[in-house]
């Protein structure tokens, strides 16, 4: 894997959605810039960004550029229809390519990852420990959002253990393989899978980083368990349904308001029937969080999501916390921030950073400037050790 992180933006694709997307596949995911430029534009649909993801797959692994291969499969699965065959058989693929080619970075082989399942309900959660080089200055706990994997990360969190950190990372339920190999689905008590991890660990006195919508998750679980002590949101998002509707109009937002208090299944579905035969991105998005969220359709997903929200229990987050938010999210409204703030009433101490286009830093999860962005955590991680 690459110790230098790409930064910029690129334009590889007219529709935001699939530039966003096609810059997470060169940013995090050892795409190379060229490359996906020369073949950007041919996507046009689910069907071509499956296609074009997995030749270029094919093309690395043939010349043996194994972290492209491997990057460029995990995110031709990514607007897949999940949980069917076909999305499993791309999955296993990728991972197959990343650990046969990686092992060098594991504990077996000598490297600093140490591999784990971490019991949980019916199933595991799979963790990283990563043990610094040399004195160790904390334990920091990190965890992506809606749609991550661990080995997406795996350059951001080899760069934190270098600040001299032991890092814990782990794939809690709806995210990574804690959904497809044990079928465990998102909860809005995140507190629960957090604790699994620490006590397994025997952790305390830890930094949480939650990335995108982990910036929601690891908020709640910082309201409910003492151990973590400081808390980096990557992606400012006071509450998924709100973030959901930021984008809807004022008479759609109280129409499903009011269906949702009045438990009215049929009007949301017949709302929503609509939209998902016009749009193939809603409809793709629906399936994802029916699979991820263990819902059965559009209305107990949306009531579902109204429980992750961090409104509740917002009094009680009591750590030092640091938000990193970017003006021109393509998924969370920047405007959000405001009311997360003024939820946050009694942190020990609270930062706002939002780099802007001068340093790449405006698009979701500042995915442009990567080391700008590790670099601030760890500084400021230090900072808050030292008081």
């Amino acid at each position: 894997m690459s110790n230098e992180f790409l930064s910029g933006s690129y334009q590889f694709n007219n529709s935001p959605l699939y530039n966003f997307q096609l810059n997470r596949v060169v940013l995090w995911n050892h795409g190379d810039p060229a490359e996906v430029a020369a073949r950007g534009k041919e996507i046009t649909d689910f069907a071509s960004w499956e296609r074009v993801l997995k030749e270029l797959s094919y093309q690395a692994e043939r010349r043996k550029d194994w972290a492209a291969a491997a990057g460029y499969l995990r995110m031709a699965e990514f607007f897949m229809v999940p949980d069917t065959p076909e999305s499993r058989d791309v999955y296993d693929r990728a991972q197959e390519l990343f650990y046969a080619n990686f092992a060098h970075l594991f504990s077996p082989q000598g490297g600093p990852i140490h591999r784990d399942e971490v019991p949980y309900e019916s199933g595991t959660l799979p963790c990283w420990r990563i043990t610094p080089s040399g004195d160790k200055r904390g334990t920091i706990l990190f965890h992506g959002g809606n749609d991550s994997l661990l080995e997406e990360f795996t350059d951001l969190l080899l760069y934190l253990a270098r600040g001299g950190y032991e890092i814990l990372a782990f794939e809690g339920p709806g995210q990574g393989a804690a959904l497809r190999k044990s079928g465990l689905t998102f909860t809005p008590e995140w507190e629960k899978p957090v604790g699994a991890v620490l006590n397994h660990y025997g952790a305390d006195n830890v930094t949480i980083i939650g990335v995108s919508l982990g910036g929601e998750l690891c908020m709640r679980a910082a309201a409910m368990e003492p151990r973590i002590r400081r808390v980096v949101s990557w992606s400012v998002l006071p509450s998924i349904y709100g973030a959901l509707m930021a984008d809807k109009p004022a008479e759609i937002r109280a129409k499903l308001e009011h269906w949702l208090d009045e438990n009215n299944r049929d009007a949301i579905l017949d709302l929503y029937a609509g939209l998902a035969e016009r749009e193939p991105l809603f409809r793709w998005s629906i399936q994802h969080s029916n699979y991820a969220y263990g819902t059965s359709d559009v209305y107990e997903y949306l009531q579902k999501a109204r429980a992750f929200t961090i409104e509740p229990v917002a009094e009680r987050i009591t750590q030092d916390v640091l938000l990193l938010s970017a003006r021109e999210d393509l998924l969370v409204d920047f405007a959000l921030y405001k009311q997360e703030i003024d939820l946050l009433k009694n942190t020990r101490s609270l930062e706002f950073v939002v780099p802007g286009w001068a340093l790449n830093g405006q698009a979701h999860c500042n995915m442009g400037n990567t080391k700008y962005m590790l670099d601030l955590i760890l500084n400021w991680n230090d900072r808050m050790l030292e008081r």
